[in-house]
């Protein structure tokens, strides 16, 4: 660690999501290099049928790069191109997640979570204990859908 670096130990809920669900779709948009990432649900007849909006600024892809690119060294890349979706025009809350996790068992997992920086810079002053993020979304797809958008993300990424 450089001088005035504070390193903090995250902990993920396992419990406790804002949003939880399923998608087969996604699309990102580039905004001053932060993603906007949406995840859709689509039924076979093509109707949308729920959606989730969530920001994820420079800083959180700088320092998510490295565990999620092994991460998709773990898993492999991508064996096909994602699905072309494009979200609808309207206006949707969207959410913003400081911290992003995936894995998988017989589905793929994106967990968002956040944390304000500022309080967890005092706590580690005064503890070492692991900071309780809180949970944002825990989102399901299957494994190749989870692979494309983790390679979707940091594709056209711009430093």
């Amino acid at each position: 660690m450089s001088k005035g670096e504070v390193k903090i130990k995250l902990a993920i809920p396992s419990v406790g999501y804002q949003r939880r669900m399923f998608f087969n779709r996604f699309a990102l948009q580039r905004i001053d290099g932060h993603a906007l990432a949406f995840f859709a649900l689509v039924d076979d007849s093509g109707l949308l049928r729920d959606i989730y909006a969530c920001m994820l600024s420079k800083q959180t892809l700088k320092e998510s790069k490295e565990s999620l690119g092994k991460y998709l060294g773990l898993v492999g890349a991508p064996k096909s191109s994602a699905t072309a979706w494009s979200p609808p025009a309207s206006l949707m809350a969207t959410d913003v997640a400081t911290v992003i996790n995936m894995g998988y068992t017989e589905e793929a997992e994106i967990v968002l979570g956040t944390f304000a920086v500022g309080p967890a810079i005092q706590q580690v002053k005064i503890s070492d204990k692991e900071i309780q993020i809180g949970g944002v979304a825990c989102l399901r797809c299957d494994l190749e859908t989870q692979r494309q958008f983790l390679a979707a993300l940091y594709a056209k990424e711009k430093e």
